[in-house]
C-alpha cells in the first residue's frame, strides 16, 4: 500500500520494529505504521510490548490484520481478543480508537470461505468496524482499504484542549461503540501430539499442529520464542513434557528443530 519495504518472511514476528510508509491519496497523504505483533502480556512489558505500544499510542486509527487461515493453527478470534485486551490494559484510550479489520491472505482460501469469514466478523464487530478481505499477493481489497483509510482518518485539526477528547471525523472516541466480546474456541481434534524422552535433557514432540507452529516462527527471535512457549503451554505440550520428566532449560525437538525451552 506504500513505498515502505519491511522485511517479509513466512513466520510471525518478522517485523522487529515499526516500519513507516506513506499512503498517497488524491489530495493528501497518510502515514501508515506497520506495528510488530504484540504477545500476551505486552501491556506488562513482555517481549518488547511497552516499546511497541508506545508507537500505537500515536495512531488515530487501528487496522487489525488477521490471517484468514493461519498456518500455525492459531485461532484468529483468540488472536484478535488478545491484542484488544493488551491495548485496553495499556491505555483505555486505545480501546476507543476507531478500528478497521483486514482479513489477509485471501489467495490461500476459496471465495466462499473468505465471504463467510467476512460475514461472521461483520456480525461479531458491528457496523462501526469495516471488514475487508485482502491479499498482498493479488492486491485484492487493497485499493478499497486505502480509500477507507483516507475517508476515516480526517485531516488533523487543531490540538484539543488539555485533558479534552480527541475527535476523529467529528466523532469523539468516547462515542465509538464498544467492540463485541469474542469467543475463544477449543482446539480441533486433529491437533494432537506425542511426547518422547530421547535422552537426558532432550525431548521430542511430534504432531501436525506443533510442527506447523514451529515452522511459522523464527526461534532466534525472543518475542517469537515467548509466543511459541505460550502456545505450547495452552496446547498442553508443557504439561505433557513435565509429566515425561522435562525440566526448565532442557532441549526440545519439534519438526527437526532443537531449542532450549525454559518456560516461565
Amino acid at each position: 500500500m506504500t513505498r515502505a519495504a519491511p522485511k517479509i518472511a513466512s513466520y510471525p514476528f518478522t517485523t522487529l520494529e515499526p516500519v513507516l510508509g506513506t499512503l498517497e491519496g488524491p489530495d493528501r497523504q497518510l502515514i501508515l505504521a506497520d506495528i510488530p505483533g504484540l504477545i500476551e502480556g505486552a501491556s506488562e512489558g513482555a517481549g518488547l510490548g511497552h516499546e511497541f505500544l508506545a508507537h500505537v499510542e500515536r495512531t488515530r486509527l487501528l487496522v487489525h490484520v488477521l490471517d484468514l487461515a493461519p498456518l500455525d493453527a492459531s485461532d484468529p478470534e483468540a488472536n484478535f481478543a488478545t491484542i484488544e485486551h493488551e491495548l485496553e490494559l495499556h491505555d483505555a484510550r486505545l480501546a476507543r480508537l476507531p478500528r478497521i479489520l483486514a482479513l489477509s491472505k485471501a489467495d490461500l482460501v476459496t471465495e466462499e470461505q473468505a465471504a463467510a469469514a467476512k460475514a461472521a466478523w461483520e456480525q461479531r464487530l458491528g457496523e462501526d468496524v469495516p471488514v475487508f478481505v485482502t491479499s498482498s499477493a493479488t492486491r485484492q481489497g487493497l485499493d478499497e482499504l486505502a480509500t477507507e483509510l483516507l475517508r476515516r482518518v480526517p485531516v488533523r485539526a487543531a490540538a484539543p484542549a488539555e485533558d479534552g477528547p480527541t475527535a476523529f471525523g467529528g466523532v469523539c472516541p468516547e462515542d465509538v461503540a464498544e467492540l463485541a466480546e469474542h469467543r475463544v474456541f477449543k482446539p480441533a481434534s486433529r491437533r494432537g501430539f506425542k511426547v518422547d524422552r530421547v535422552d537426558d535433557g532432550l525431548f521430542r514432540v511430534e504432531g501436525e499442529a506443533v510442527d506447523r507452529l514451529i515452522a511459522r516462527h523464527d526461534l532466534d527471535n525472543e518475542d517469537a520464542l515467548i509466543h511459541v512457549e505460550g502456545r505450547l503451554r495452552r496446547m498442553g505440550v508443557i504439561r505433557a513434557l513435565e509429566a515425561a520428566g522435562f525440566q526448565p532449560g532442557d532441549d526440545v525437538e519439534i519438526a527437526g528443530v532443537v531449542f532450549e525451552l525454559d518456560p516461565g
